[in-house]
Formats: structure tokens, sequence, C-alpha cells
């Protein structure tokens, strides 16, 4: 008796009983019980109870969650539990754009460590995925080291398919904002292919927030401007287009207009200007019979003018012609410009002549009466 009572003293202390928080046995019946649209907040509610209890709850419940502002919430949860992969898959199940929605939203959440790493693991699981799935996009808001290395990195991965380089290299410029100001102006230094140039080039608009919530940062665009004019002289004509567009919305007309020179500059004159020509045409249904009248003139000092403004530009010029036709003649008024500046005379006695003889075909038999103007400044 005295040994079986100094053996019992000696005995382990009986384990005392687990106590399961009264939340968990609820979030669980929630989470089974909840429709796909409160499913998401069903299971972040389960996982801010017990992680243990969600992790475990996790695989059916991520099968019936639908997108929306629960899953936004829940998806981070996730990711903070390791349970990036079923976040993955998942987001791959939902429609397009409820799927770009959610990693927009999520890559909103990177000063949460776990999302920058996320998305880091993405492309390492995903590899190729990552990319033409646009997991990618929701970098643009992810301002971190990690996020900017990812993207740089895209945009060698991703040179093959031109169309999503140039989606990788926007969200970097807005990813970067202001700073990838410097960092395009040296890419730019760098390209030699017309189409990656014009990306370069309309990126700066990304930089300036072009498009964005937050709307044009004036101190960027006004960057932005400066190191495009920089370097419009060495720019292909492809890239010169879309120099001229970006500037536009970069809300710097002036200079977008001055792109023309350097567009047409193996056109231009010697002082850097442009020649337009301008073909004016009248068909006038007269009492007894058809006249036609055309007025030509040769636009000068149009160094900031685009073809398609031309007629525009020269629009006093046009509406000061001095008609010869009889006054009862009635008709139209046709104003043909140049479709591209005119290096020289010879140039644009090749553009009327041309039109000339186009309209004798279409009105054979009728006596056109030419008037050649004295050069017009524009």
């Amino acid at each position: 008796m005295l040994l079986a009572l100094s053996l019992a003293a000696f005995a382990a202390p009986k384990a005392p009983a687990v106590v399961v928080p009264a939340c968990v046995a609820e979030g669980q019946k929630a989470v089974t019980e909840a429709g796909p649209a409160a499913a998401g907040k069903a299971w972040l509610d389960l996982a801010t109870c017990d992680p243990a209890a969600a992790k475990v709850a996790a695989p059916e419940a991520w099968k019936k969650i639908i997108a929306g502002p629960g899953a936004d919430a829940a998806g981070v949860k996730a990711i903070e539990l390791g349970l990036g992969e079923h976040i993955r898959v998942w987001a791959d199940t939902q429609q397009p754009d409820e799927k770009s929605a959610f990693i927009n939203t999520l890559g909103e959440q990177c000063t949460n460590p776990a999302v920058p790493t996320f998305f880091v693991d993405s492309e390492k699981a995903l590899g190729g995925k990552f990319w033409s799935g646009r997991w990618f996009a929701g970098l643009d808001a992810c301002r971190t080291p990690a996020a900017v290395a990812l993207l740089t990195s895209g945009l060698e991965s991703q040179k093959g398919e031109r169309g999503r380089f140039k989606a990788v290299l926007e969200t970097l410029a807005r990813n970067l904002g202001k700073d990838a100001i410097p960092v395009l102006e040296a890419r730019l230094g760098t390209v030699s292919d017309p189409e990656f140039a014009s990306y370069e080039v309309g990126a700066f608009a990304d930089a300036a927030g072009v498009g964005s919530v937050a709307g044009l940062n004036l101190e960027a665009a006004a960057l932005a401007v400066a190191a495009i004019k920089k370097l419009a002289p060495t720019l292909p004509e492809p890239a010169l287009e879309s120099a001229r567009t970006t500037l536009l919305a970069l809300r710097d007309e002036l200079s977008s207009d001055s792109m023309a020179a350097q567009r047409y500059r193996a056109l231009a004159q010697a002082d850097g200007s442009l020649h337009y020509g301008l073909y004016v045409t009248k068909v006038g249904i007269c009492k007894k019979d058809t006249k036609i009248e055309v007025h030509t003139v040769l636009l000068t000092n149009a160094g900031r003018t685009w073809p398609d403004q031309v007629v525009a530009r020269a629009s006093s010029w046009i509406e000061a012609i001095d008609w010869k036709l009889p006054k009862d003649c009635i008709g139209n008024v046709t104003v043909t410009a140049s479709p591209t500046p005119v290096k020289d005379r010879a140039a644009f006695d090749a553009f009327t002549k041309g039109l000339d003889t186009e309209l004798q075909k279409k009105n054979d038999g009728v006596k056109v009466r030419v008037f050649a103007a004295e050069p017009h400044s524009l």
C-alpha cells in the first residue's frame, strides 16, 4: 500500500482539457452553412478566431467563395496564413473581370508584407502563366522593391510578346511614378526597334499618372515633357507619332504640335519648317452647264502642323478665296491637303497635278479653271 501511494505521488499530472473557443464551432458552422456571397466573410471570421481551424476549412470554403469585397479581405488573410496556392487556384476560376478586380485590389494591400511576397511566389509557381494571366497588373500600386524587381525582370522575359511587354512596361511606369521618367529616358537611349520605342514614349504618360484615379501629376508631367522633347531628334518616326499623342495626354499641345517637324524632318526645309500643298475645288452647277474652279496654294512655315491639322489651320485662307464662278452657279467646296509635307516645288507640283488628273477623269469634258495663289504662311 505504501509503495502504491508513493508511486501515485510521482505520477505525471493530468493534462488540462483543451478549451476550444466558442467562436470556432460557430465559425465552422457559419462557413458550412454560408451561401457563396457570404462565404468569404464567414471564412475570414473563422480565420480571425482560429487560424488553424480556418486552414482546415479552407479547401472546401474557397470552392464556394465568390468574388467581391468579402473575398478580397479573405484573400489577404489566406495569403497571410500561407494559403497562396488556394488563392491562385480560386482566382483562376473567376470570370476575367472578377479576377482582374481581385488582383488589382490585392495589389493595393502591399503595405502588408505577405502580399508582395505572394506576387513573387506566384511568379515562381506559375511561370509564364503569371504573365499571360496578367497577375502582374496588380503591381502598379504595389510600390515595394520586390514588385519593381519583378516587373523589371518581366520586361526582359516578355519581349517576345510585344503586347504583353507593353502592358508590363506601363505597369512599371505607373508603379514608379515620377521616378520612372529617368528610367524610361535611359531605356529609350538604347532602343532601336521603332515599335518598342513607341511603347517607351507612351509609358511617360503612365509615369505622370494620366488616366489614374489620382489624376495627372503636374511635376511628373513637366519632367516627362522635357525628356520627350530632349529625345525627339533621335526617335524613329513611329515613336514620334506616339510622342504626339503622349504630349497631348500630358496637356502640352504646343510641344505635341512641334513633334511634326521631327516626324517629317526628312521633308523639312533648311530652316526646319514644313510646307504643305492645299487644293481647293468647287464644282458649280450653273444654269446652262457645269463649271469647275480650282485654287491651289503652297502653305509655308508649318513646322508645328501635322497633316491632319492643315485644313483647319488654313481655314481663313480658304474662306477668303475669291471665286470666279458665275453667281448663278451652286456647288460644294472640297478641300484637300497633301498627305505629308512637300519637300520642294516639284513635290508640290506633283501633288496638284495628280489631283488635276483625278478631277478631270471624274468630270470628263468639263473645263477646269485653275488659279495658283502665292505661298501662304500658316
